[in-house]
């Protein structure tokens, strides 16, 4: 399905790619994004499924805005681990962190994520926000985040995604193909990110796909809802066995 030579893939490509934004990337996210990209993180974190006192995971953290998400959820009983294998996002997660009544809740590490340094069935949910069309082997983060969440736990991926109205999907095409390299244009390397963006849409899977693979991972009542017209997308599943609740219709 991917090719591991594309460069919005290569993993030292991407490392040194947001170690060069790191700095600007919360600021650019809210500014292109109109402050949605928020939104998207909280809609998210509501389909986590997670309760005060449990254990969640965030893969590929970058600055660790969802991840604070997360650790609001869990509350004081609970803990929350990001990863990241970009040192100079973990350091602006960690600064993000500092100020925020989260810092005994939240815990920051250097990994990659096919190769999670955790053991098996150990969070009650696993997160990805706007990585997955950057690593390097898609179908292997997402059998390591199943690993590492306990049997009955969530798979909860927020991603971009195509919009489906033509009006939309007008827009969207003008906005990814043109705005946003126009921006990047702006200045040196720090701006690579936003010119990535729509080589790195063109090889995502599209819903149906990404839904597909993670059945075919064994996941049960994976669900895609599309927000914001369909701008983005969360994918949900369950480990098996999935609790009850998780086959009823999700609003």
């Amino acid at each position: 399905m991917m090719k591991t030579t594309e460069r919005h893939r290569d993993e030292t490509f991407v490392r040194q790619m947001f170690a060069a934004v790191a700095d600007r990337y919360d600021l650019m996210n809210t500014l292109l994004t109109l402050n949605l990209d928020a939104y998207w993180r909280r809609r998210a974190v509501f389909h986590s499924g997670l309760q005060r006192g449990q254990i969640a995971l965030d893969v590929c953290c970058g600055t660790g805005k969802l991840t604070l998400q997360l650790a609001r959820k869990v509350g004081p009983e609970g803990s929350v681990v990001g990863v990241d294998f970009s040192s100079a996002m973990l350091a602006r997660a960690q600064a993000n962190l500092h100020g925020t009544p989260y810092l005994p809740v939240v815990q920051y590490l250097e990994a990659n994520a096919l190769h999670l340094p955790f053991p098996d069935h150990r969070f009650h949910c696993s997160t990805i926000g706007f990585g997955l069309r950057n690593v390097s082997d898609i179908a292997q983060t997402l059998k390591e985040m199943i690993r590492v969440t306990k049997p009955g736990g969530t798979i909860v991926i927020l991603e971009l995604a195509k919009p489906r109205l033509p009006i939309l999907k007008q827009c969207y095409h003008l906005y990814a193909n043109y705005w946003l390299p126009a921006i990047g244009n702006l200045g040196p390397q720090r701006h690579r990110l936003y010119q990535m963006v729509p080589e790195s849409l063109k090889t995502l899977p599209e819903p149906e796909e990404i839904c597909l693979l993670l059945r075919n991972l064994n996941l049960s009542a994976v669900r895609c809802r599309r927000l914001s017209g369909g701008l983005v997308a969360v994918y949900t599943g369950y480990k098996d066995p999935a609790p009850f609740s998780s086959v009823r219709t999700a609003t």
